[in-house]
């Protein structure tokens, strides 16, 4: 290649806005979804052909994550996570790709950095931390999360939305001996609570039962999607 043309080349993506950059199709930024409708972000693309970004630790425990327009550093944010994992999807579906940092799996904390249209920037998620794995429904608008609250119970976590902050709305508690939790008002092996508020079930319950059968058609899909 004419060295002159790639310098030309080179220089013409160096003042490409980063809006362009970090615009994506929603529907190319979703991975092909299981019969309930979820996928995992660990599935999701982990870089693109039109923007680059890196996620490097830093001597205070934190984690900076660098964005790129060409060869220009454009962006930089430090981040509370536990892994330097980047995902690209459209996480709050507004048809904007967005970044996805940490590892996404078990005993291990994430954080989403959004696209925002009126900055032109990417924005930290506000909100909850997530920990644990996460599984999207594009379709219904949700993220779920899974995480173990000792060696014999589950929580599964539903989030949603509001603006940049993402919301607990439902969580269900799996506990393989429910005596064990006898203290927080567990009498079955499934709870549905309202919100996040573990510290009194018995006061936020929604549903509880022994069965799998009896739970909300929701949540039977999301446990399945997790291979529990």
């Amino acid at each position: 290649m004419n060295k002159l043309f790639f310098s030309f080349m080179m220089a013409a993506v160096a003042f490409i806005p980063l809006q362009l950059l970090a615009q994506g199709k929603s529907s190319s930024l979703h991975p092909k979804t299981d019969k309930y409708g979820f996928y995992n972000v660990v599935d999701c693309p982990t870089s693109l052909s039109f923007i680059k970004a890196t996620c490097e630790s830093q001597d205070d425990d934190t984690y900076k994550v660098s964005i790129y327009r060409g060869r220009e550093l454009a962006q930089s944010i430090n981040l509370d996570v536990t892994g330097n994992d980047l995902y690209y999807l459209d996480a709050n579906f507004d048809g904007n790709m967005d970044i996805f940092v940490g590892p996404a799996a078990p005993r291990n904390y994430s954080t989403i950095l959004l696209w925002d249209d009126n900055s032109g920037e990417f924005v930290p998620m506000e909100g909850e931390v997530l920990n644990g794995t996460i599984l999207v429904n594009p379709s219904k608008k949700f993220l779920v999360s899974i995480g173990s609250g000792s060696y014999c119970s589950e929580y599964y976590t539903r989030y949603v939305w509001q603006g940049n902050r993402l919301v607990t709305t439902e969580t269900l508690v799996e506990i393989n001996d429910p005596k064990a939790y006898k203290e927080y008002g567990v009498k079955r092996r499934y709870t549905v609570v309202k919100g996040n508020n573990l510290d009194n079930i018995a006061a936020n319950k929604k549903v509880e039962t022994s069965k799998k059968s009896k739970l909300p058609t929701e949540w039977r899909a999301i446990i399945a999607s997790f291979g529990m």
